[in-house]
């Protein structure tokens, strides 16, 4: 996933009733749209404090139960290009010549696409190891 560029500031969020304009200023812009307009929307969820402490500290906890990796960045590392969230890096001539793993940073994912590598990288982890890593996180 490569980086994205920082979208505009929001206009509209949700609500309990729906999609609300932010502010009155917004409202009034909006407003001056003809009716039947269409917008792209951007979900800017932010991603979850908890859920990125647990996933590090499972990788920690792994490690240290296992020894399989020397650090969270390898077995982090691993995880991705497990995980396929690989790049083919091709030379001048278009042979391949390595690959570049994708970035998890808070930049680079949404909440929802974080929690589906999360969920397949606890998968993938306990399937690895042979226990079910989140056991003692619950």
């Amino acid at each position: 996933m490569a980086n994205r560029e920082k979208p505009p500031a929001p206009i509209v969020h949700k609500d309990g009733r729906g999609i609300a304009p932010v502010s009155a200023y917004d409202a009034e812009e909006i407003a001056g749209f003809p009716i039947g307009t269409e917008f792209d929307l951007i979900c800017r969820t932010k991603r979850s404090t908890p859920q990125l402490r647990l996933y590090w500290v499972t990788l920690g906890s792994v490690i240290a139960a296992t020894g399989r990796w020397p650090s969270r960045e390898a077995l982090h590392r691993a995880l991705k290009i497990k995980a396929g969230m690989v790049e083919l890096v091709y030379d001048l001539q278009g042979k391949p010549i390595g690959m570049q793993v994708d970035s998890t940073a808070l930049d680079a994912m949404t909440h929802k696409e974080f929690t589906a590598y999360f969920d397949g990288a606890m998968v993938m982890l306990s399937d690895a190891v042979g226990y079910d890593v989140l056991a003692d996180h619950g």
